[in-house]
């Protein structure tokens, strides 16, 4: 004897697919920069629409990225990893990324993961041109700190023809 009655449910039109918010880049040039605007929900699910654009700004010859997370309505680690990754790469290139975003839950998420050491602003305004990262470049036989990056193929640190940029760890011109 069955314990309970089985009567088959009735049949429905199936649920209509629901899409997942998305994630999209767009990139334009500001000046000596490349933006990268990043739209919509950062996820595990969305990161890989967009890591294509990011990689592109950053896989250039000494690049200047500003990340624009303003339109960003939501970001996990999967956003942040990939900031982290850009962040690297351009500085293995000699150039820099600087972050935009207005959002106090994303500007807290950066500063909660120590992501705060990418500089940060609220605005294009507050924005200073993206520089390369400062380096130690020997002039002289003293260390010279120097935020500003030298003409291609040309030392940071003496400013002379020694190609210390080009893959030397020293100023060749002593």
């Amino acid at each position: 004897m069955p314990l309970h009655d089985s009567h088959p449910l009735p049949r429905t039109d199936p649920l209509p697919r629901t899409e997942l918010p998305g994630a999209h880049a767009r990139c334009f040039a500001r000046g000596e920069a490349t933006v990268v605007e990043l739209h919509g929900e950062i996820d595990v699910f969305t990161v890989g629409e967009i890591t294509g654009d990011l990689d592109a700004a950053t896989g250039q010859p000494v690049p200047h990225v500003i990340v624009d997370l303003r339109p960003v309505s939501f970001m996990d680690s999967s956003g942040l990893d990939l900031l982290s990754r850009a962040h690297r790469r351009a500085r293995a290139r000699d150039g820099g990324i600087r972050l935009i975003s207005d959002q106090p839950r994303i500007r807290h998420l950066l500063r909660l993961t120590a992501l705060d050491h990418i500089p940060l602003s609220a605005t294009f305004d507050d924005t200073p041109a993206v520089e390369a990262p400062s380096r130690t470049a020997h002039e002289g036989g003293g260390a010279v700190r120097t935020s500003r990056a030298a003409p291609a193929g040309r030392c940071r640190g003496c400013g002379g023809g020694c190609r210390w940029g080009a893959g030397r760890s020293r100023c060749a011109s002593r």
